[in-house]
């Protein structure tokens, strides 16, 4: 098990860093479990490998949402519409979190953090554009690593607005996503019809949205000021029920060669990911990228990376491109992590 003070640092950071601008509640809330130990005793007793605010934070969140009332729901916009800012929350937050422990700490050993950000098609978008126009008009077999309901499979079917400085989609589409453009370039967008053969999505835990609890987990992931994109999750659950994509659950790097070699040779594989990697241990990172080199050498494929990078607010949009088993990056972008801002790169 995890030391407190380590588990106090992750917590300061996640504070400090990850949460200003997104979530008051989860930063006042961090800081102050970051020097709470009889709360980290709680804290640490999280799934290996998972981010443990995410977690916790998402394990308080849907015991709430369950409909059980306390008093800590005031504080929580996306259950109360009158929720109080002056008042600290942190003395209800903890005496929560002490009464229902035993049900906080069999939500945060077993479940994952299995996010759905539906903003972030925004930022896809324009890498999926340079690629499908680096391969002419080949169909396109998408193959999301790390895709949980597999949400972002869909961006072809989103209406998506960059500032009113440029429009793509479908403007019927209930899924419609805002984002602002950065800096002199506008982003790429396809220009004619998508051609999208398969949509795969691998990840260890898929959430099934037929299943009853489908979609109950990934709205409890969604902070609490974030109403925006809890309605955007529930329309993009809506889309992808009447056709869903192809879940598979398991390791990435067990499950990618299978998927790779039953792509026909007429399509062309993108494989994407989006805030994944940092999950994966280092050697678990080197493996998947001497993966993607070899099938790239063996046949024409595309790799999408938007992943925060150590230390830094942004995350980083790069595309890697294999085409007659030679290799091209792009760093094509930097945004923020929930798709709200994109700054374009270069001259498209």
């Amino acid at each position: 098990m995890e030391d407190l003070r380590g588990m106090a640092e992750i917590f300061r950071r996640f504070g400090d860093l990850e949460c200003p601008g997104m979530s008051t509640l989860y930063e006042r809330l961090s800081l102050a479990i970051s020097g709470d130990p009889e709360i980290l005793a709680i804290a640490v007793q999280r799934r290996a490998g998972q981010p443990a605010p995410n977690l916790f934070f998402a394990a308080v969140h849907a015991l709430l949402l369950e409909g059980s009332p306390h008093p800590l729901a005031r504080f929580y916009t996306s259950l109360s519409p009158a929720t109080q800012t002056t008042e600290d929350p942190y003395p209800v937050f903890r005496t929560f979190c002490l009464e229902r422990r035993a049900q906080i700490v069999e939500i945060i050993s077993t479940r994952a953090v299995q996010t759905n950000v539906i903003r972030r098609s925004a930022l896809l978008l324009p890498a999926f554009a340079r690629a499908m126009g680096n391969g002419g008009n080949r169909p396109t077999a998408l193959i999301e690593i790390g895709a949980s309901a597999g949400l972002n499979l869909f961006w072809d079917r989103y209406g998506f607005d960059y500032g009113g400085r440029l429009r793509w989609g479908d403007p019927a589409s209930p899924v419609q996503l805002a984002t602002t453009c950065q800096g002199p370039y506008l982003p790429p967008v396809p220009e004619s019809a998508v051609n999208i053969s398969q949509r795969v999505g691998l990840d260890l835990e898929p959430v099934y949205l037929d299943r009853e609890d489908g979609g109950a987990w990934l709205r409890a992931l969604i902070w609490p000021e974030r109403r925006d994109e809890a309605d955007l999750l529930s329309r993009a659950m809506d889309l992808a029920r009447s056709g869903p994509p192809q879940l598979f659950a398991g390791d990435a790097l067990d499950l990618l060669p299978g998927v790779l070699d039953a792509v026909p040779t007429e399509s062309r594989p993108c494989i994407f990911h989006s805030h994944t990697l940092n999950q994966f241990p280092i050697e678990a990172r080197e493996r998947f990228a001497g993966l993607i080199d070899r099938y790239g050498g063996q046949r024409d494929l595309d790799l999408i990376s938007l992943e925060g990078r150590r230390g830094q607010e942004n995350s980083e949009l790069d595309l890697a491109t294999y085409r007659n088993g030679a290799r091209k990056w792009e760093h094509l972008a930097t945004c923020d992590s929930h798709g709200y801002r994109i700054k374009w790169l270069m001259d498209s």
